[in-house]
């Protein structure tokens, strides 16, 4: 319930942001258009905050590199771009802003999809095998000689990690060298 009030308090301020600064104009159509811009951003923040709360801290810290290097790399392209000549400044400065947001976006992305490759231990327990735990799913020699598990994978139904323990290797290796 508290975080409802939250969100709601900021999506007035970002109202009352836009109504007090008026990034459009001042005449009353402005107004509207800028009332209209600033509803739109807030339940955009609101939406992504809540599927940001999903993801995992190896996503977000993938993501969150990404950017980063994405808004570095963007940076260096918009040097390259600052240094052309445009017959409008303002067309040069759409370029940066759409490398930018290109850029930011597609380390965004990167990182994101490559954020689960990530090993966290080295940041000293700060994501502890609590917060980190992998799903486990421990064989048994029957479910291996039934041979079904194999096309469960394939499909991708089942998440985590297939363990075989020691002594279900040493069982089928008995069933295998057997004479029946």
């Amino acid at each position: 319930m508290d975080l409802w009030i939250i969100r709601a308090l900021l999506f007035v301020a970002i109202l009352a942001g836009g109504y007090f600064i008026r990034p459009f104009g001042t005449d009353a159509s402005n107004l509207q258009l800028t009332l209209i811009f600033s509803a739109c951003l807030g339940l955009v923040i609101v939406l992504a905050e809540m599927r940001i709360r999903r993801l995992s801290p190896k996503t977000l810290i993938g993501a969150a590199v990404g950017s980063i290097l994405g808004i570095l790399g963007a940076s260096l392209i918009s040097i390259v771009v600052g240094r052309m000549s445009f017959s409008h400044p303002q067309t040069q400065t759409f370029i940066q802003l759409l490398i930018l947001i290109l850029m930011t976006y597609i380390g965004l992305v990167a990182g994101a999809h490559k954020g689960e490759y990530l090993d966290l231990s080295a940041f000293g327990g700060i994501f502890s095998d609590s917060v980190l735990r992998k799903s486990c799913k421990v064989l048994d020699t029957s479910v291996i000689i039934d041979g079904r598990i194999a096309d469960i994978c394939k499909t991708g139904f089942l998440d985590g990690t297939l363990v075989v323990p020691h002594f279900v290797l040493r069982e089928l290796q008995q069933i295998a060298d057997s004479a029946d």
